[in-house]
């Protein structure tokens, strides 16, 4: 039974307590950014509803193109390494979609799944590592973590309706992917602790 009862203790792994804060950005920047396309398509190209449904549709493949390649990449390059590079890749991308306006604003958007496409299970990976018995309790506390989905379409829906921009509340987004960067580039290292 021991590392399956209930402890706060997992947390003092510093790479554990990064990645559920990665959890919950990343699950927040893919629920968000998806909840409010269509709007957000309306309000910066004035797309129609049907098109803009079809525009994520598309989207989301890209998203399963791009779990399977990334899952090949990551036979050549580090799990970290790429996490890195698909997250700054994401924060340009969705700074085009907050600051751009038109259809450029749009496709921005619509890659971004392409690049989230492996972050959950490569930021789970990293979050367990090399915690041996106690790896099931921060599993736990990972898979808890995908709260993050409720909370930022609830922040984008506040600051829009106080700004009267969807488009501003993308910053929202914005936020998780920069803190996504933060862990791949530094959050995930493992760190000796005091026994």
């Amino acid at each position: 039974m021991h590392g399956t009862q209930f402890s706060w203790k997992v947390f003092r792994f510093s790479h554990l307590k990064w990645a559920v804060f990665g959890e919950f950005f990343y699950v927040g920047s893919q629920v968000g950014l998806g909840s409010f396309f269509v709007k957000y398509s309306r309000f910066v190209a004035d797309i129609p509803e049907r098109e803009a449904g079809q525009k994520w549709f598309i989207a989301m493949a890209g998203f399963m193109v791009g779990r399977f390649l990334g899952t090949f990449i990551m036979g050549y390059v580090k799990p970290a390494r790429l996490l890195t590079l698909y997250a700054a890749i994401n924060v340009i991308l969705v700074t085009i979609g907050v600051l751009a306006k038109g259809h450029v604003a749009v496709y921005a958007i619509m890659v971004t799944p392409f690049f989230m496409s492996i972050m959950f299970p490569t930021i789970f990976a990293l979050g367990i590592k090399d915690l041996g018995e106690e790896t099931k309790m921060a599993a736990s506390f990972l898979v808890m973590a995908i709260i993050g989905g409720a909370a930022a379409p609830l922040a984008m829906g506040a600051i829009s309706d106080a700004t009267g921009s969807i488009q501003v509340a993308y910053a929202v987004p914005l936020v998780c992917f920069v803190y996504i960067l933060f862990f791949g580039v530094k959050g995930h290292k493992i760190k000796p602790i005091a026994s």
